[in-house]
């Protein structure tokens, strides 16, 4: 079985898992895509992917309705 690193993930690949994870707080369709439009603007996003201010990847984040933004942009 091959492992992924970190260098082998991409903002598509992590979209994709993120997809696949059951969320029993789901916040809805269009409030994940008005949040990972926030997301995609911010200077703080690294590799398209992950929130350099607290290590997340943004696409898994933005599906639950308890989280927020630590910079407190959504």
């Amino acid at each position: 079985m091959q492992h992924l690193s970190t260098m082998d993930m991409t903002p598509e690949l992590v979209q994709e898992m993120a997809e696949q994870e059951e969320v029993a707080d789901y916040v809805g369709d269009e409030i994940v895509e008005k949040r990972l439009s926030i997301c995609k603007k911010c200077p703080r996003l690294i590799g398209g992917m992950t929130c350099a201010d607290c290590g997340c990847f943004v696409q898994f984040r933005v599906r639950h309705k308890t989280a927020a933004c630590i910079n407190g942009k959504w």
